[in-house]
């Protein structure tokens, strides 16, 4: 089990959430290897295959997938973790090198997941969730047999909720938020 850290600025049931998502798509898909990366505060399913800009203006976004161009300074913390061969259900915390990197937006095009893992599990969410009511995650799955990319976003009134996805059925989504390793995503 994948743990996240909690900062005085999360809410703990949206992190619980998250947590939980994130443990039931390791499950179904047993990566080697797992990003966590929180965004300082919500973003919105523009940035699902969002691979940059053009000209520094025109937005483009990739079949392929690329590591989404968030600038470094949003990002409030980054997690990597691999998987321990000795004991196949668990993950080891390891060092990584930063997803988000200065650069020109137009350079990201070329950022492909499958240069940085050919079996990897990539989570973004929303931080800042104690004073918004609003939240997001973003997840990206590459393995031998292809990849899988979907967006969902929360809203909070006095609990928070699933809102709108793309990418993923509804119900699939709500299964995971519930334990479940969805199956056929």
């Amino acid at each position: 089990m994948i743990t996240l850290n909690q900062t005085t600025h999360d809410d703990p049931q949206f992190i619980g959430i998250v947590s939980t998502i994130l443990n039931s798509t390791v499950t179904r898909y047993r990566p080697h290897d797992v990003y966590v990366v929180e965004i300082d505060h919500c973003f919105d399913r523009k940035w699902q295959k969002f691979s940059g800009k053009v000209l520094g203006a025109l937005g483009t976004w990739n079949k392929k997938l690329v590591v989404p161009p968030f600038e470094p300074h949003r990002v409030v913390s980054q997690r990597y973790f691999r998987s321990d061969m000795a004991a196949s259900s668990s993950y080891l915390m390891a060092a990584a090198r930063p997803l988000h990197i200065e650069q020109h937006s137009g350079d990201n095009r070329q950022r492909y997941l499958s240069l940085i893992s050919r079996s990897g599990l990539f989570l973004w969410y929303s931080g800042e969730t104690l004073k918004t009511d609003q939240a997001s995650v973003l997840l990206y799955q590459i393995d031998a047999e292809g990849t899988s990319d979907w967006f969902a976003s929360f809203i909070k009134s006095g609990q928070w909720k699933l809102n709108k996805v793309r990418g993923i059925p509804q119900r699939a989504l709500q299964d995971m938020m519930n334990g479940a390793p969805t199956i056929g995503i």
